[in-house]
């Protein structure tokens, strides 16, 4: 595994949960294994400080737990939590889907379109999976956007953290993968400019669960 590294972008507690949690998902950290301050604090070169926050982070979402005088340790279900998160995220991101079709205006669509074009070069070209995963985040994002119903955005921000650490693990794997992937964003945006929301909704909730099932190696 590629040694993790803290970049000066987002803040460190985010970052610092984002990378425990691809190790989760990875199998890097397994069930019930005992995971300590310091011992992250020390591959991250950071400070406990944002680590614990971090942490407070992932027990918050099921990841990890703490036991009085003895330490945090890895959920035992920690990747059916995942599991369960991705049926909500799915839910959500369905339904923006649904009204993205009905409200999307033609800027939302030339972005969207943009996003995937430039996704697709950079995988036929075998590209930086991590350049990958920046623009279908950013198809994504646009896509809740063009709901123009700003419930829904704050919804679906809540989840983004999780969301985005997923999709970090999914798009490293094989080339022919994600162009499958690919192809089925393009078909939602499809759906979305013919106007067929029922169609979007459908496709966004499978697109996402079976992306999940993969990275939690659950297929």
């Amino acid at each position: 595994m590629k040694k993790p590294e803290i970049i000066e972008v987002a803040p460190l507690r985010e970052q610092i949960a984002d990378i425990v949690r691809q190790m989760i998902i990875n199998g890097d950290l397994e069930s019930e294994q005992k995971i300590s301050e310091r011992q992250i604090g020390t591959m991250l070169n950071v400070s406990t400080t944002p680590v614990k926050e971090a942490f407070r982070t992932l027990q918050a979402e099921g990841l990890i737990y703490s036991i009085p005088r003895k330490g945090s340790f890895v959920s035992a279900h920690s990747k059916d939590n995942l599991m369960q998160y991705s049926l909500v995220r799915s839910a959500l991101d369905g339904v923006a889907a649904n009204l993205a079709a009905q409200f999307a205006d033609e800027g939302d669509i030339a972005y969207m379109q943009n996003e995937l074009s430039i996704a697709r070069q950079l995988i036929q070209e075998h590209g930086d999976s991590a350049e990958i995963s920046k623009h279908n985040y950013n198809y994504h994002v646009r896509l809740r956007e063009a709901t123009k119903n700003n419930f829904l955005v704050n919804l679906t921000t809540m989840v983004a953290s999780m969301d985005n650490s997923i999709r970090q693990v999914v798009n490293k794997t094989d080339f022919d993968e994600l162009m499958m992937r690919q192809e089925e964003h393009e078909n939602i945006l499809q759906m979305i400019i013919e106007k067929k929301s029922e169609e979007a909704e459908q496709l966004m909730i499978v697109h996402i669960r079976k992306a999940t099932k993969k990275a939690l190696r659950k297929e």
